[in-house]
C-alpha cells in the first residue's frame, strides 16, 4: 500500500506554526512523522507512550489514538491519520500527548490540520468517533483478568489432609497453622512438662516421620502436607552451558601444508581457566587430516581424522571435549596420517568454559523436563542439569554403571555426562 508521510518538528513550549494538509478520505496511507522537542533539545521517549487527540471540524466527532515511538533518543514518533480521521472536510484541532505508566505528563500545543475536499465521491463515509486508545485498555484488561484467573488456578485444589480439618483457602491454612501454635500445641508442650519423665517429653514431640495428631511432629507434618497440597512448588530451571570464553585466530586465508607422518606447527594457545571444550574451525584439504594439541612438547590432544579429498577446500568445524579442563598453553599441529599432503588456508579455536543459567520463568518442581534412555556413548550434555534434580536408575547390573562426569558451580554439583548403562529424568 502506498504511504506518504508528513514531516512535522513540535517544540512542546511553542505554539506549531507549520501547514499541514491531508485530503478527504484517504485510507490509512497517510502518517505525521513528529520530531518533539524541549526548548530545542530532542525529548528523550525511552520507556514513554505517545498518544494523538484530534477534535474533528464541526464537532462530528473526535479522535483518541496510540502513535508509534520510531527513534525514542531522539524523540520521533508516528501517528496514522486514519480514514476517520480523515472523513470531514476541514480544520482538525489536533494534540499530541506523552504518557508514562498509564498517567499523562507531557502535552503539546494545540495545532491543526487542514483537511481539503476529495474530488471523488465517497458519501458513504460517515464521521463519527474512534477511540483506538481506549481499545487497548480494555484488550489489556482482559489480559489482566486472564492472568488473575491463572493465578488462582495454580493455588491448586485442596487434599483430603484439608477435607478433614474443614481447610479450604490458603488463609484458612495458615490461620489453622497459627492457631495450632497458640494452643494445641502449647497445651503439649505444657503436657510433656509436667511429665515427670524425659521419655514423656520426647514420646509426645514425636519423630519427624509421624502422622496423626498424637504428637507434635504428627500435627506438624499433617498441616505441611496440606500446604503442599494447596500450593504446588515452583521454581526457576537451573543448568550449565558451554559458551565461548575466548576466541584465536591461527590463519587466516594463508596456507600451511603437512605431508605425511610430518606435523606442523601453526601456532599457541593459551586456554581460560576451567576450558574442558574446543571448537575448531577451518578449510582443510587432503586425507586423513587432523588437529594435534601439544602440551609441553607432547601429543595430548586431537582430533579425529576426517578426509576432504585433494580438489578443493572444505569448511569443516570439530568438537573437542574432554571430562577435566585441558592443560595449557597448547602448540596446535596439522597432521596428515596417509600418503599425500594436508592443506589448511583458515584456522579458528574457540575455548568454551560452563556458565551457569538460573531461568526468569518458574517451573512446577517434580515435573519432568525431558526423557533420558541409556547413555552408553557417555556424551556431554548440552544443558547440564543439577544432580539434585535428576532421577538414574542403572539399566544393567552393578558392575556396569557409573554415575558420569561431575562438575561443581557455586558450589552446587551438576552432570556433563551421564555414566554408561544409565537410564535417567530430569526434572524442574
Amino acid at each position: 500500500m502506498a504511504k506518504t508521510y508528513n514531516r512535522l518538528e513540535i517544540d512542546v513550549n511553542k505554539k506549531p506554526t507549520d501547514i499541514i494538509t491531508a485530503v478527504q478520505a484517504d485510507s490509512n496511507s497517510r502518517y505525521l512523522d513528529v520530531s518533539l522537542f524541549n526548548n530545542g533539545v530532542p525529548l528523550d521517549l525511552t520507556g514513554h507512550e505517545v498518544k494523538i487527540f484530534m477534535a474533528k471540524p464541526e464537532e462530528s466527532g473526535e479522535i483518541w489514538n496510540d502513535g508509534v515511538i520510531t527513534n525514542a533518543k531522539e524523540g520521533r514518533c508516528e501517528f496514522l491519520m486514519t480514514t476517520e480521521a480523515l472523513a470531514r472536510m476541514g480544520h482538525l484541532q489536533t494534540q499530541i500527548s506523552v504518557w508514562k505508566d498509564n498517567t499523562e505528563i507531557l502535552s503539546t500545543q494545540v495545532f491543526e490540520i487542514n483537511v481539503t475536499k476529495t474530488l471523488l465521491g465517497n458519501s458513504s463515509v460517515e464521521s463519527s468517533n474512534e477511540y483506538g486508545t481506549l481499545v487497548v485498555l480494555f484488550q489489556n484488561l482482559y489480559e489482566a483478568c486472564a492472568l488473575m484467573t491463572d493465578m488462582v488456578s495454580s493455588f491448586g485444589k485442596k487434599g483430603a489432609v484439608a477435607d478433614a480439618r474443614n481447610v479450604t483457602t490458603f488463609w484458612q491454612g495458615v490461620e489453622y497453622l497459627a492457631k495450632y501454635m497458640d494452643t494445641d500445641l502449647k497445651g503439649l508442650i505444657e503436657k510433656a512438662l509436667a511429665n515427670a519423665s524425659v521419655q514423656g517429653v520426647l514420646d509426645l514431640i514425636g519423630t519427624s516421620g509421624d502422622s496423626g495428631d498424637t504428637t507434635v511432629f504428627g500435627k506438624e507434618n499433617a498441616i505441611l502436607e496440606n500446604m503442599k497440597n494447596t500450593i504446588p512448588l515452583y521454581r526457576p530451571d537451573d543448568y550449565l552451558v558451554q559458551t565461548v570464553a575466548k576466541k584465536f585466530v591461527l590463519l587466516q586465508n594463508e596456507e600451511t601444508s603437512a605431508p605425511y607422518d610430518v606435523p606442523v606447527r601453526i601456532g599457541t594457545i593459551n586456554l581460560p581457566d576451567g576450558c574442558a571444550k574446543m571448537i575448531i574451525k577451518g578449510k582443510f584439504k587432503g586425507n586423513s587430516v587432523k588437529v594435534e594439541f601439544y602440551y609441553n612438547g607432547k601429543r595430548t590432544y586431537y582430533t579425529d581424522y576426517f578426509n576432504n579429498g585433494m580438489d578443493a577446500y572444505v569448511n569443516q568445524e570439530l568438537v573437542l571435549e574432554i571430562g577435566q579442563a585441558y592443560q595449557s598453553p597448547l602448540d596446535v599441529y596439522l597432521y596428515c596420517g596417509s600418503g599425500g599432503t594436508a592443506y589448511c588456508n583458515n584456522l579458528e579455536i574457540e575455548a568454551c568454559t560452563l556458565k551457569r543459567i538460573v531461568t526468569e520463568n518458574l517451573f512446577q518442581a517434580g515435573t519432568i523436563k525431558s526423557y533420558g534412555g541409556t547413555a552408553s556413548s557417555n556424551a556431554f550434555l548440552s544443558q547440564c542439569p543439577r544432580l539434585d534434580r535428576v532421577s538414574m536408575t542403572q539399566s544393567r547390573g552393578s558392575g556396569y554403571f557409573s554415575f558420569g562426569t561431575i562438575v561443581k558451580v557455586d558450589n552446587i554439583p551438576y552432570i556433563r555426562a551421564f555414566g554408561s548403562d544409565m537410564v535417567y529424568k530430569i526434572m524442574y
